[in-house]
């Protein structure tokens, strides 16, 4: 099973490594500077001590606690045996430590280094330490090491709770954003993204928000595409299954009219690869346009109303269709979509009465009426899908469009 890293353990790990790295490099600077400290201070002291005079081989001087020699011969016994070889470089401290220096004061320390003074004299300058210094030199409880060690901890210590905290700091809006992230639905989608404090979780939520809406708006593309699809094929679909049946029956008795059924059941079929390229042109939304040809909407009206004559099947329902020849130069199967939409809704809801269809030059006017008064009550359901798509693409398409209501019917208008 392979282990996947948190980014917040990681990010902790990395940072706690790196502090504590740091206060163990300053701690260790810490006691270097120390040693250097003490090691000049002791330089400095031989330096001066190496000024005295009356200084001469066989008689070295002792000088605050500092052997001045002239000799390397003259140098005290105990700093010749710790630091066999005399030093041959100027104002180089040789030293040896006896005994640990980190849980106290060393066991003892011996030190030599070669000065020529200010009068030109090579001088030999010692000193040992030898056994611990008194109460009154040492009054700290614990040594610099031991400080240094706590104060090493305590930095430790202090850089640990501090990203503790600056973690959760960052990290409560993190979660925050992605319980708001997995909570998120098609209704909360239309609401404002909550602040997360920061402001690149806020970008970041604005993204996804955005992201998401786009994939929303997607499936809802999809499912009007859906409705519509199923919607408009209806009635290709009845024109096939119709004249499918109607071939059957007549067989080959009767070639001019199989001819005929034959030459509808394409057409219905060419409309219906008209109608799925038309509706997925617009649930992509896309900017370009459909191809255009000149159209006789008279000739398109008398086609449109014989394939929807089904629907009149069982109705006492009257037709007066009025046309007169004129071209326009339009989307086709945008065109068929709309008149084919209006003439089916007025054919569905009109049960007993008529429906009147005119056409002059571009301009198409469907009316139906219901001669009772409970047809006209359920002509308000011609008023659903179909017209939604209807008004959609004339409005897509910029044509002119109106729709009013009567007591027994509706009266609609397209100027194409």
């Amino acid at each position: 099973m392979k282990i996947r890293l948190s980014l917040r353990l990681y990010f902790l790990a990395a940072m706690l490594l790196l502090g504590v790295s740091l206060v163990m490099v300053f701690s260790g600077l810490t006691a270097s500077y120390y040693f250097k400290g003490m090691d000049k201070a002791m330089r400095l002291a031989a330096i001066d001590t190496a000024e005295v005079e009356g200084v001469r081989q066989g008689l070295p001087k002792l000088v605050i606690g500092f052997t001045v020699a002239s000799d390397w011969q003259d140098v005290p016994e105990d700093i010749k045996e710790h630091i066999p070889t005399p030093p041959t470089e100027l104002y180089v401290l040789e030293k040896h430590i006896k005994g640990s220096v980190f849980s106290g004061p060393p066991e003892a320390g011996y030190f030599v280094m070669l000065v020529i003074n200010s009068r030109g004299e090579r001088r030999f300058v010692s000193r040992s330490f030898v056994g611990a210094p008194p109460d009154f030199v040492i009054k700290e409880d614990f040594s610099h090491f031991f400080r240094i060690l706590i104060f090493c901890i305590s930095g430790i210590v202090t850089f640990s709770v501090v990203l503790i905290l600056m973690m959760r700091s960052v990290a409560s809006p993190v979660e925050k954003l992605r319980d708001w992230a997995k909570s998120l639905s098609a209704d909360s989608l239309k609401q404002a993204a909550p602040d997360f404090r920061y402001n690149e979780l806020n970008t970041l939520a604005t993204l996804i928000q955005n992201s998401l809406n786009l994939v929303q708006e997607g499936l809802e593309r999809e499912q009007v595409f859906l409705r519509h699809a199923s919607h408009e094929l209806r009635t290709p679909i009845a024109v096939i299954r119709t004249n499918t049946e109607l071939l059957k029956k007549l067989g080959t008795s009767n070639p001019d009219k199989s001819q005929a059924i034959v030459e509808r059941i394409e057409r219905a079929s060419l409309t219906m690869g008209h109608l799925t390229d038309t509706l997925l042109w617009m649930s992509r939304e896309s900017t370009s346009s459909l191809p255009a040809e000149y159209v006789d909407l008279g000739v398109l009206l008398e086609e449109l109303v014989d394939e929807l004559h089904y629907l009149l099947q069982g109705k006492s329902v009257s037709i007066e269709v009025e046309t007169s020849p004129h071209s326009v130069l339009l989307p086709v199967i945008g065109c068929r979509i709309v008149l084919t939409n209006l003439i089916r809704n007025a054919f569905q809801h009109t049960q007993h009465g008529r429906v009147v269809i005119t056409q002059v030059e571009n301009t198409v006017l469907i009316q139906n009426s219901n001669s009772d008064s409970q047809s006209g009550e359920t002509s308000d359901l011609g008023f659903g899908l179909g017209l939604d798509l209807t008004e959609k693409l004339v409005k897509r398409f910029g044509w002119q469009y109106e729709h009013r209501k009567e007591v027994t019917g509706h009266v609609v208008k397209v100027r194409f």
